[in-house]
């Protein structure tokens, strides 16, 4: 299972990662923390996220992301009790959102970059 993050976050630089463990389920998490944590769900979940990411618009479901002053963001899994929650700077954001307006990241077969493990 190979992490991608998006082509916008330059060599070295973190961002949101995602891989998919299995059919129909992404995985989500930070290349700060390569060992967690990390939120798995449902590819439906993810695509309904990605899709208000695209649209710039917060009719967040079960992932929620919580805008943090200076731009950064907080992701959380609303579903499952205890969620750790994932926190991402301004210029971690910048790079998702671009990534996910030129179509990277969607569930199955993620497109991006490869996250380098060293």
């Amino acid at each position: 299972m190979r992490w991608t993050k998006s082509s916008y976050s330059s060599t070295g630089a973190t961002c949101v990662q995602v891989r998919v463990p299995r059919v129909g389920v992404t995985e989500i998490g930070d290349t700060k923390h390569p060992d967690g944590p990390t939120l798995t769900v449902p590819d439906n979940d993810w695509e309904h996220f990605l899709d208000q990411v695209a649209n710039a618009t917060a009719d967040f479901e079960r992932l929620r992301a919580q805008f943090l002053p200076g731009g950064g963001f907080t992701l959380t899994d609303t579903a499952t009790p205890h969620s750790p929650v994932l926190t991402y700077t301004k210029a971690e954001w910048d790079a998702f959102k671009l990534g996910v307006d030129a179509g990277e990241l969607r569930s199955g077969d993620p497109r991006g970059v490869p996250v380098s493990l060293v």
